[in-house]
């Protein structure tokens, strides 16, 4: 029994017998449709002196009453109109509830309770019934394309409240809402309403959520949606780490395609126009089984879905394995030492003939005090041959042991 037919109860239990006989009624119910309600009806009077001869529940109408629900002591029950959905409490105490299960929407209404006894006659009160109908709540994405301009992005129905429900969105991405209503003939109200966004690639796959708040709702109820907008594919081609080698098994690339919807299929090409037999092809991968100098270039994959292709690239640069450039390292290294050596030799050899010579052009300058002679002009020739031979055996399909030859054969002559 509802909490307004218990209150009424009580006032009826704290009542004597030399209270004046009345009913006790709600003046408003709200009830919810689908749900059980109780209409109370209370009668209090004096049942020593006093006898109930006939309690109804009638639904005011304009001009004409519709009989609900009818006890009579001698004929028992009576529903004349709604049978099935109605049901009297134990009107011989006085307790004339009215029980509707389920409440449909057009039981809205006045209701009036009336108790006729004798010798008194008959007494009446009126109740005003509201009945609610909890709108069904359903949210969907729209998907839509990439574009400049603001769009509907998710859809939220609030359908056959009574009264029109309240949408709200909540929502991370900045955006706009539209809502609209539509009446419906039984009463209720449909609204509409629409979270508008300008597409991104960023807004796909993002939430928002639509919020239905109605008085016949214990709590809003909260509409998830993921956000779908469709673009086409972003490619970037991974798996290169930059370090291929020659004769290296079992490389690969792969096509990433960021796309809505996702791509459907992969093209993989080279710059030069040759995709060469090393590669094998299997849909978004790029599979070679052994590396070689034909790997070498720029490598294209094309992703296409349904809105377009999209195109990305990456260069390829084969590189000799470590032990064959370890070996021309070393084998540079002596050329730069031994070259280095040589360039030393030379410029001490120089030094010394430029000392030479200086001496001999005081020997010569001390002579001349002691007499005239006519002075020579000093030349100094300097010949050096360089023979280098640097035998690098990186360069060698078979293992040998690096050697390195250097001859430093330099003539000085002073005159």
């Amino acid at each position: 029994m509802s909490q307004i037919c218990q209150v009424l109860l009580t006032q009826l239990a704290i009542s004597t017998a030399a209270i004046a006989q009345r009913i006790i009624v709600a003046d408003f119910m709200t009830g919810i449709a689908g749900e059980q309600l109780d209409l109370p009806c209370l009668f209090i009077y004096n049942e020593t002196s006093l006898r109930v001869v006939q309690a109804t529940w009638l639904k005011r109408g304009e001009g004409t009453d519709e009989n609900i629900a009818v006890y009579n002591p001698l004929f028992g029950m009576s529903y004349p109109t709604r049978s099935g959905r109605i049901r009297f409490h134990n009107a011989t105490s006085g307790n004339c509830t009215l029980t509707v299960h389920p409440l449909k929407l057009e039981d809205q209404g006045v209701y009036s309770c009336e108790v006729n006894v004798f010798p008194s006659g008959k007494f009446e009160s009126r109740t005003e019934l509201k009945v609610l109908v909890r709108p069904i709540g359903h949210a969907i994405a729209m998907p839509t394309e990439i574009g400049r301009s603001e769009a509907p992005v998710a859809n939220c129905t609030a359908a056959n409240g009574k009264p029109a429900a309240d949408v709200t969105w909540i929502a991370k991405l900045q955006g706009r809402v539209t809502s609209t209503q539509r009446e419906n003939p039984n009463g209720t109200v449909t609204v509409f309403s629409q979270y508008r966004i300008i597409p991104s690639r960023k807004a796909n796959g993002q939430n928002v959520t639509c919020v239905v708040s109605h008085d016949a709702l214990t709590a809003p109820l909260s509409l998830p949606v993921t956000l779908s907008v469709l673009y086409p594919p972003d490619v970037r081609i991974i798996g290169y780490d930059g370090n291929w080698q020659i004769n290296q098994h079992n490389v690969s690339l792969s096509c990433l395609a960021d796309a809505n919807p996702p791509a459907t299929s992969y093209h993989w090409t080279m710059s030069s126009g040759v995709v060469p037999e090393r590669a094998r092809i299997a849909g978004d991968q790029l599979i070679i089984d052994q590396v070689d100098y034909s790997v070498n270039g720029t490598w294209i994959c094309e992703a296409t879905n349904e809105l377009g292709k999209g195109r990305g690239e990456i260069v390829i640069v084969v590189r000799e394995p470590d032990s064959l450039r370890a070996g021309k390292l070393y084998g540079s290294t002596i050329v730069f030492i031994v070259t280095g050596t040589i360039i030393g030799t030379l410029i001490i050899i120089v030094s010394l003939a430029i000392v030479i010579a200086k001496k001999q052009k005081t020997i010569e300058d001390g002579k001349s005090d002691a007499r005239p002679i006519t002075r020579k002009r000093s030349h100094i020739t300097v010949f050096a041959t360089l023979n280098l031979n640097v035998l690098d055996g990186a360069s060698s399909s078979k293992t040998e042991v690096n050697e390195t030859g250097a001859t430093v054969n330099a003539d000085v002559n002073v005159n």
